[in-house]
């Protein structure tokens, strides 16, 4: 998973949103089955983008997605948003126990400002 933070401007109005870009590795096969032994029928993997605060408990955004090789998908940041502390952006599984990232929003912008900074 990659992530940059785009900012716009609409209507006068300045916003965030994240540009996600998810791509598997290691394929073989140009499909997305998923390894389900146990289930009955066949299952397609799919995975749920959240956006959310992890120390407030509050969550902005909840996006499920599939793909076969890769995607790419933009989210936006909630525009009374006062601060990006403890925000982050997670991509989790629906049928994988243990394939989840976590990635920090706020270290993500900070990150960004140094490399403009250069």
């Amino acid at each position: 998973m990659k992530l940059r933070v785009e900012k716009k401007d609409i209507d006068g109005r300045k916003s965030l949103s994240l540009k996600i870009k998810l791509e598997k590795t290691n394929r073989k096969q140009n499909r997305s089955r998923a390894f389900t032994p146990r289930f009955p029928k066949l299952k397609d993997e799919a995975w749920w983008l959240v956006l959310g605060n992890t120390s407030t408990s509050e969550l902005y955004a909840l996006k499920r997605v599939s793909f076969t090789d890769h995607l790419v998908t933009h989210m936006e940041l909630p525009s009374t948003l006062t601060s990006v502390q403890g925000m982050k952006l997670m991509l989790v599984s629906d049928c994988y126990i243990g394939f989840e990232q976590e990635h920090s929003v706020e270290e993500l912008i900070k990150s960004q400002q140094t490399e403009a900074g250069d």
